[in-house]
């Protein structure tokens, strides 16, 4: 297995770790006796997040070892969903929550760019679509 491959490879379990692992925090919340009905659906929410389509987009690709811009976009787009999600049912000023908003969504930003910059270096090909 080339380095490109193990680097593929490692990615995607690290991806499907990841929405397990959200996944399993979920399924403890919402049996908690203090979890109130809103909290369960913005948990409902989340959960809709990590097993929607565009994060089966992402797990497939990974799986192949196929990296399409499309991939990075919908990382980025899970990210911010669950971000936004988040902060939506959280109780807090707006001025502090926006301001939350928009540290995460450059963080997200910046793990992006960041990942665009590994796959160069290891010359692994970003493919269109």
């Amino acid at each position: 297995m080339t380095p490109q491959q193990q680097y593929i490879a490692h990615w995607h379990d690290s991806f499907v770790n990841y929405i397990g692992s959200l996944l399993g925090v979920i399924a403890g919340l919402v049996t908690r006796p203090e979890a109130a009905h809103e909290d369960k659906e913005a948990l409902e929410d989340v959960k809709m997040t990590l097993t929607g389509r565009d994060a089966a987009d992402v797990e497939r690709d990974l799986a192949a070892g196929i990296i399409k811009k499309s991939t990075l976009d919908k990382i980025e787009k899970i990210n911010g969903d669950l971000v936004d999600t988040c902060l939506a049912h959280i109780q807090m000023n707006p001025l502090v929550r926006e301001f939350w908003k928009q540290m995460a969504h450059i963080k997200i930003e910046r793990d992006k760019a960041g990942e665009q910059e590994r796959l160069a270096v290891l010359q692994i090909p970003v493919i269109e679509g």
